[in-house]
C-alpha cells in the first residue's frame, strides 16, 4: 500500500520553507476548500499555478503525464533541486492543502503517487478502504510511495493545516 521510496532529503527544510512561500504567494483558495498550487505545468512559457490542479476532464493517466515542466520561477530552487534527487521523472507535482478538520471522498487514482510531507501531525491520516489500511506519514523528509490506485480517502482530523508535496510517478 506504502513504502519509503526515497530516505530523508538532506536539504528538506529548504523545500519546506520555499512551498510555505509558494503557499503564502499563491494560495489563494477559499477558506471552506482544500488547495493545490501546480509545481509543474503543461507549458514551461508562462507561469500557471493552477495548471493540473483539480480533477481530470480527460479521465486517463496519460493527462497527468502532460505536466512535466517546471514552473519557469522554481528552476534552479530548492524544490528543482528535490525533484532531481528523486532520480525519476514526476509529473502533475504540486502542493496540496489540506485544511483542518477536513475529509477528502473515497477514490482512486490512475497511478501511484509520491509525497513528501511538509507540514503535518499525528491526527493526518490515509486511509486505504480495500483492504482496510490506515497510517500516517511525518514530516521528517522521508519520500514515500503510495499506492493511489486502490481506493483511499485522507482525512485531516486536527485543527491544523496539513502540507505535501504530491508527484505523480509512473509504476
Amino acid at each position: 500500500m506504502y513504502k519509503q521510496f526515497k530516505p530523508v532529503y538532506p536539504k528538506f527544510q529548504e523545500v519546506v520553507d520555499q512551498c510555505l512561500m509558494l503557499i503564502d504567494n499563491h494560495g489563494d483558495w477559499d477558506n471552506n476548500r482544500d488547495g493545490q498550487i501546480a509545481i509543474q505545468t503543461d507549458d514551461n512559457s508562462e507561469e500557471d499555478w493552477r495548471a493540473g490542479t483539480g480533477k481530470s476532464k480527460s479521465k486517463t493517466a496519460h493527462w497527468e503525464q502532460l505536466f512535466d515542466k517546471l514552473q519557469p520561477s522554481l528552476v534552479g530552487s530548492p524544490i528543482d533541486e528535490y525533484l532531481q534527487w528523486l532520480d525519476v521523472p514526476v509529473y502533475r507535482a504540486r502542493l496540496m492543502l489540506s485544511r483542518e478538520k477536513s475529509c477528502y471522498s473515497v477514490h482512486h487514482d490512475f497511478s501511484p503517487r509520491l509525497h513528501l510531507p511538509l507540514v503535518t501531525n499525528p491526527q493526518c491520516n490515509f486511509l486505504i478502504t480495500k483492504p482496510l489500511q490506515m497510517f500516517h506519514l511525518p514530516a521528517d523528509g522521508t519520500t514515500t510511495w503510495v499506492n493511489t490506485k486502490l481506493p483511499h480517502t485522507f482525512f485531516n482530523g486536527s485543527t491544523e493545516k496539513r502540507f505535501h508535496l504530491v508527484m505523480i510517478v509512473k509504476e
